[in-house]
């Protein structure tokens, strides 16, 4: 079915990775909101019994808190100090809602090659 030949590719990013990343920068924009009525409540979002927002989102504000911990590491022949870190305690308000959202997509993408690899061929 798919194949790099033909019309139909195989998808680099899953519908699955756009909702989590959609629920989760929903998510943040009511935490970050400024409305002090929005900020008060916290509406709930559904998202099903296999997958929870709120754990994603701080599961993902964790791994960027570890990533400062532990700093800036070199990685393949890359020189240090040739690409610059964003900090998650430097970063405010929508820089550090496309943080999560990139983390989390980060995790997914990990989740989708761990799948690929795992299947036979």
């Amino acid at each position: 079915m798919y194949c790099r030949k033909a019309k139909l590719r195989l998808p680099l990013k899953s519908i699955l990775e756009e909702y989590k990343c959609g629920k989760a920068r929903l998510l943040s924009m009511f935490e970050d909101s400024e409305d002090p009525i929005v900020k008060t409540v916290q509406p709930t979002i559904k998202t099903g019994r296999k997958w929870k927002v709120v754990e994603a989102v701080d599961e993902a504000k964790e791994c960027l808190k570890i990533k400062e911990v532990v700093g800036q590491t070199q990685t393949d022949r890359k020189w240090l100090g040739s690409s610059t870190a964003k900090w998650w305690s430097k970063a405010e308000g929508k820089e550090k809602r496309d943080m999560v959202i990139n983390e989390i997509r980060l995790n997914e993408d990990s989740r989708r090659v761990q799948k690929a690899v795992q299947q036979p061929q």
